[in-house]
């Protein structure tokens, strides 16, 4: 995917019309990060999917996880345990 077309990705994101909209640009934006391997950038774009309640995938999170372990900064690691429990909370209610 060109540079043009991951800021069309950011440019619909930021001007989604609807919540269905938001929620599909939000997984499309990360899918992106996460195919170019973007570490730092991943775990935002998971997020942003996550806070306007798009229906992330395991894989979603698994590949996430694995660039953002490798990055040497505890803050990012602590920011994707956050994330993490965060959407283990959401999928089980009773927690």
């Amino acid at each position: 995917m060109t540079g043009n077309a991951a800021r069309k990705l950011k440019q619909s994101f930021a001007e989604a019309q609807d919540e269905a909209q938001r929620k599909r640009a939000a997984l499309q934006l990360l899918r992106h990060s996460l195919d170019l391997g973007h570490r730092k950038l991943s775990l935002k774009r998971l997020e942003d999917a996550i806070r306007c309640g798009a229906a992330l995938e395991e894989a979603d999170l698994h590949r996430c996880a694995e660039l953002a372990l490798r990055v040497s900064d505890t803050r990012i690691h602590a920011r994707l345990a956050r994330l993490s429990r965060q959407l283990a909370g959401a999928r089980d209610p009773s927690s």
